[in-house]
């Protein structure tokens, strides 16, 4: 009688077939292997490794068909090769999101790693002979989904970012004209606020303004008319936002410029006919209610008098 048929804690041993129990004891043997081949300093030699791989799977191997489940088989070849590659454009688009956060430049330099992703998602979702198993194998087998978590966050961010829908055109592969035109203004812009942020304010007619601000004023009126055009027509993205809201940060704060009202007059005469537009609609009033009084009063008296001296006459 084999030895195993001494441990009956269960009563599931009855049930086996003696090829099971001899299995299960060659399981147990492996597990004893593997568990005793441990050097006594509690590190691991190079020559020990190999033989704790090796009793694992022999042990894994030996388990009967109604042990696994059928999600655990192996992968078809191509499942198995745009898993790989969404790893793989999944860790290149991380990278990329980073190191563009700052200054801000997502939608300008990831769109083709995006792209990419969106096309290897497409193809795992794509039914083959009527069959979709590598949906079902790589999005749908376990309760994580960690491939739908990792595509929802990257499809969300791309939202939050208004890539498609105000920098890049043609379904997000590539990038608009006027986009394109901002971030040249913007470069012409920066470059005239490097050049001159170092010099001596200078005194003007207007007030005292630094060579910034006299300088570099008509390259970021044309900027900031640019940017009210496109957001106007609801074409900005997360980049073209963030270099406004720097440039403004700059020209307000840190050089403290100031654009002169040139149209002082014509704003003056605005106001004081405003002002004075009460007034002359109640003196206007007035005097028209003080002529209709006249009109009515007058000749009531006309008639009276007259009335009265053809009664004594």
């Amino acid at each position: 009688m084999s030895p195993c048929y001494n441990y009956r804690p269960f009563g599931l041993l009855y049930m086996m077939s003696p090829s099971g129990l001899l299995d299960l004891c060659f399981v147990l043997l492996c597990a004893r292997l593997a568990s005793s081949w441990s050097p006594s300093n509690g590190v691991a030699g190079p020559e020990l490794l190999p033989r704790s791989l090796w009793a694992e799977e022999v042990s894994l191997s030996l388990f009967p068909s109604y042990y696994t489940s059928p999600d655990l088989t192996d992968e078809p070849d191509d499942c198995k090769t745009l898993l790989l590659e969404f790893a793989n454009s999944s860790a290149t688009l991380s990278g990329c999101l980073v190191r563009y956060a700052r200054p801000v430049r997502i939608c300008q330099q990831c769109y083709k790693d995006f792209g990419q992703l969106r096309a290897i998602m497409a193809q795992i979702n794509l039914k083959k002979n009527d069959t979709d198993i590598c949906a079902q194998r790589l999005l749908q087998s376990d309760r994580i989904h960690m491939l739908v978590v990792l595509n929802d966050f990257f499809e969300g961010t791309w939202d939050d970012c208004k890539c498609d829908k105000g920098c890049l055109q043609k379904n997000g592969t590539e990038i608009r004209n006027t986009t394109t035109q901002f971030m040249a203004l913007y470069e012409e812009l920066t470059k005239c606020f490097n050049q001159n942020m170092k010099e001596p304010p200078i005194q003007l007619p207007e007030g005292n303004y630094s060579k910034v601000c006299y300088n570099c004023n008509e390259s970021y009126k044309s900027l900031n008319t640019l940017y009210s055009s496109l957001e106007h027509s609801h074409a900005l993205c997360i980049d073209l936002e963030d270099a406004m809201n720097s440039t403004r940060i700059l020209w307000s704060r840190e050089f403290n410029c100031t654009v002169p009202c040139t149209d002082t007059v014509p704003v003056i005469a605005v106001s004081a006919f405003i002002i004075f537009l009460p007034v002359v609609f109640y003196l206007s009033s007035f005097l028209h209610s003080e002529q209709k009084k006249l009109k009515l009063v007058l000749p009531k008296r006309f008639a009276s008098s007259t009335h009265i001296q053809d009664l004594s006459n």
